[in-house]
């Protein structure tokens, strides 16, 4: 069994990262949070093993002197196919090999339970892979019992299967083309391995009682092997193409997992068109095959079923390139359930880190990291990024009742029973036409609540002092000088110099439009919170807060339909330029005040003690 394996300079890995396992690991994170990745540099290190072995001449059956070694190879990038890459730098953080004038390379290394270690040191040096392998102990058992083998999701049978040779079976597997060989490894394990087919049938059974697998195929006459499926409550026999994608999904993993020559599986999200039930029995399967067959199981998932049924202390947490250890019950992870408008994984790393973010939605998280880079430099970024746990509203603040599911995750939290800080929250909102007094109000009655006895949290509210975020996007300067810079990279500079004038007039005529728009989206809040009062007053009420606010009309118009009408002039005229958030704000003079704030904010709930340092500091200056 592999007991840890390390990973760096691989692609979200790019700081040296360690992974305990175990014989069933469950990675769990938000998407893009390197759960797949693993899967990946572990299907990686495969490819050296195989790759460096054959280099010495030593197959399975010409060990040299009883042992086997491992040898340096390079290959071009047209024979490694291994992972599924556009160019051969993608294997390696943001595509970069060199940084500064140091070539950078990705290291692999496995940690075995019999004190065998493997690794690997990968180069990419005149357009070639150069794999160089490490080892200490004996590794002989781990390089010729310890195959690793990826088990994709299910993507669909072939209608007719041709009979395959085991090199042709071989190669497939190795490209994750398990779904074109079924048939041919059910077909395998019936004619060469009699009990691993009794088990196949076994497990089948456990999760579709009622089905019967048959497999038809004479090598000397049959071109095409069938395999069919029959449900006891039908009178006829189905091919297993016709059969429900569930029953798909577990024939593929486990006729993969019992085919002989892997003793690691690795696993992308088997919960994939599996009903809630049959999650949770697949995870008592992976249990029982790892203790029987001796196999070890990594598998990444989003599935709160499978969490539940995981083995006690399996569970590790990816988040933006770390990989976190989690001792928990099952009982926690059914309470994420219960959090209604939140996304269940996001919440997982909340447990570690302690830091809570309320956004409306996944944009407004994504402007906020472009601004966080813009601010502090990419590094600094991430480290808080890392620090904070972002959840979703996807309404405002108060339609959202932010309070409410801000307790819910101290209750969540509380009945872990991990040791820890209070949690720290910061609520987000968009301004939603509010008037500067409507926008205070807003602010103290959701601060008020959430320190009122009910509650207690520790929890901030910012409320935009623009429309939406978007709004700050709405810089004219930035907005023209990110165009410029994409025309001069394009070759397009002169045609975006002719109409350079003519977009800023458009931008602020486009603008100067939604004034209407706007009188009435404000008067519309302002009826909203007094019902009492009648149209008309509203309307006033909206004209005298406009006639001092729309001095800056780019605060309060509708940003995201002016941003979409920009997008249609530029194409009308045919320029091929393209308005990208994140270069808007590359080319901002600064981040706007209000922005600052708010990133300011999140420091300081990414990391208190810094905070609390820097305002000891203030302090005593201000006292000097």
């Amino acid at each position: 069994m592999i007991r840890r394996f390390t990973i760096r300079g691989f692609k979200r890995f790019e700081r040296e990262t360690a992974i305990d396992l175990d014989p069933v690991t469950v990675l769990v994170g938000a998407n893009n949070s390197g759960k797949s990745t693993i899967l990946e540099a572990l299907t990686l290190f495969q490819y050296c093993v195989e790759t460096a072995r054959r280099a010495n001449g030593n197959g399975r059956g010409n060990e040299r002197n009883g042992r086997i070694d491992l040898a340096r190879r390079s290959v071009s990038p047209d024979q490694f196919g291994v992972l599924p890459v556009a160019e051969p730098t993608d294997l390696w953080p943001n595509g970069r090999t060199i940084s500064g004038k140091k070539q950078q390379a990705i290291e692999l290394r496995a940690e075995y339970d019999s004190g065998a270690e493997i690794a690997f040191t990968l180069k990419l040096s005149y357009n070639r892979f150069s794999i160089t392998p490490r080892s200490s102990g004996d590794v002989t058992e781990a390089v010729h019992q310890r195959d690793i083998r990826l088990i994709p999701v299910f993507s669909g049978f072939l209608p007719r299967e041709e009979y395959l040779t085991l090199p042709a079976r071989q190669e497939r597997m190795r490209l994750q083309r398990h779904g074109e060989m079924v048939r041919n490894l059910l077909w395998e394990l019936r004619e060469r391995d009699e009990a691993r087919w009794k088990t196949l049938i076994e497990l089948l059974g456990e999760l579709f009682p009622e089905s019967v697998l048959r497999i038809d195929f004479d090598v000397d006459v049959d071109r095409f092997i069938n395999a069919a499926y029959r449900d006891r409550a039908l009178t006829r026999e189905l091919d297993v193409v016709v059969t429900g994608s569930g029953f798909h999904q577990a024939l593929q993993i486990l006729v993969s997992v019992l085919t002989p020559g892997a003793r690691v599986l690795l696993l992308d999200e088997p919960d994939a068109h599996l009903h809630a039930r049959l999650q949770e029995q697949l995870m008592g399967i992976m249990v029982r095959l790892a203790r029987d067959e001796q196999a070890q199981f990594i598998l990444a998932t989003h599935s709160p079923q499978l969490l539940s049924a995981a083995p006690e202390g399996s569970i590790r947490v990816c988040r933006d390139g770390t990989v976190v250890p989690l001792d928990l019950g099952p009982g926690q992870f059914r309470l994420l359930e219960d959090l209604g408008a939140m996304d269940r994984m996001e919440i997982v790393p909340l447990l570690t880190n302690r830091a809570l973010v309320f956004v409306e939605n996944r944009s407004d998280r994504t402007l906020l990291e472009a601004f966080a880079r813009r601010q502090w430099g990419e590094r600094k970024q991430q480290a808080v990024w890392r620090a904070l746990t972002f959840l979703y509203t996807y309404q405002g603040p108060a339609e959202a009742r932010v309070p409410d599911l801000a307790r819910q995750v101290n209750d969540l939290l509380r009945s872990t029973g991990v040791a820890g800080q209070p949690v720290r929250m910061v609520v987000i909102g968009d301004r939603d036409y509010r008037t500067d007094a409507a926008w205070r109000r807003e602010r103290l009655a959701l601060t008020k609540r959430a320190q009122a006895a009910p509650y207690r949290l520790d929890l901030s509210v910012r409320l935009w002092e623009a429309n939406e975020i978007e709004n700050y996007l709405l810089d004219v300067g930035a907005l023209a000088g990110a165009l410029h810079r994409q025309a001069a990279a394009k070759g397009v500079e002169r045609e975006w110099r002719r109409c350079e004038d003519a977009f800023v007039d458009a931008l602020r005529s486009l603008v100067d439009e939604q004034r209407e728009r706007v009188r009435q989206a404000v008067a519309t809040r302002i009826q909203n919170d007094d019902r009492s009062l009648a149209l008309s007053t509203a309307i006033g009420q909206a004209d005298a807060f406009l006639r001092q606010a729309w001095e800056e009309p780019t605060r309060w118009c509708d940003a995201k339909e002016v941003f979409r009408r920009l997008r249609a002039w530029l194409q009308e005229r045919g320029l091929p330029l393209r308005i990208v958030d994140a270069e808007i704000i590359d080319a901002m003079a600064a981040v706007p005040d209000d922005v600052r704030k708010v990133l300011r904010e999140l420091q300081r709930i990414a990391n208190p003690r810094a905070a609390r340092s820097r305002t000891a500091s203030t302090s005593r200056a201000s006292r000097a």
